[in-house]
């Protein structure tokens, strides 16, 4: 009898084992103890830091000759990892593009480097070079919403009475992963450009020392403002004309700038969505 009842014990343990084996659960476990919980997906942190390239010219006494250095961009995720699929698909292509754009300015520019090197070592041997030449460009970048304004102002000096300087821009939408012209961002983007235009013009020629002094054409190439240097920023839209562009070099930049209330009435309430201002 006792070895009878043994066997049947063990049964029964044996029993029980493979039941809790299948996952049988305490009385006291609740539901959502006993669930894998959603990862927990960020959101892309997105990063601007800076790029340099210099390198200085010399003669075989030291002296110096030529020189550039340059300050550009170059976007990141530094959480990429930490991305859902969706968002890290977009994160990594926006990198891809935007840094691809900044990697060819860089190479350009190395390039007008060194042609600069041996222009100074050629005007040295046959001239007699008096003052280095240089080259030097650096960027900045605002991000607002889903765009990045980027800024880059160059100034460069080979010869003569004095340097010269300009700044250019880039407008990247993080949205389509591509370079954009500034009308984009307007619901018609050929009446903001016409309509901005009436306004830019009006406030160049209410800058008084610049009255006569701007270049013939200079209704028609502010007419055509998107062609220039577009920044934008918290106070709005800001159009930059480089010595030259609309008059003589004393004449200097000449900025003309859009209120963000402006720039709404013009390109439409979605164009400042963009920007993340509402």
């Amino acid at each position: 009898m006792k070895q009878k009842f043994a066997v049947l014990l063990a049964s029964c343990l044996l029993f029980l084992a493979a039941c809790t084996s299948l996952g049988t659960l305490p009385s006291d476990a609740s539901p959502e103890q006993n669930h894998l919980s959603a990862p927990d997906f960020e959101k892309p942190d997105y990063q601007i830091d800076t790029v340099a390239s210099q390198k200085q010219f010399h003669m075989e006494d030291g002296t110096e000759l030529a020189r550039y250095d340059y300050q550009l961009l170059s976007l990141s995720v530094p959480n990429l990892e930490n991305l859902s699929p969706e968002e890290a698909e977009p994160a990594q292509r926006n990198i891809d593009n935007f840094n691809s754009k900044m990697v060819s300015i860089m190479e350009d520019s190395v390039h007008v480097g060194q042609d600069l090197g041996d222009a100074a070592q050629y005007d040295h041997d046959t001239f007699g070079l008096r003052t280095a030449y240089y080259d030097e460009t650096t960027a900045s970048a605002a991000l607002l919403g889903q765009m990045i304004s980027v800024r880059i102002d160059n100034t460069s000096y080979t010869g003569g009475a004095h340097p010269n300087r300009y700044t250019s821009s880039f407008l990247f939408d993080l949205e389509s992963g591509q370079f954009i012209n500034p009308i984009q961002i307007a619901e018609n983007p050929e009446s903001f450009r016409t309509g901005a235009a009436d306004l830019l013009l009006k406030r160049a020629d209410a800058i008084p020392e610049n009255e006569g002094n701007y270049w013939l054409d200079y209704k028609e190439i502010i007419a055509h403002w998107n062609e220039a240097a577009v920044l934008f920023d918290k106070d709005g839209m800001l159009v930059i004309y480089s010595p030259y562009d609309l008059g003589p070099y004393a004449m200097g930049d000449v900025e003309l700038r859009l209120t963000w209330d402006e720039v709404k009435e013009l390109a439409g309430k979605t164009s400042l969505e963009h920007f993340g201002i509402t």
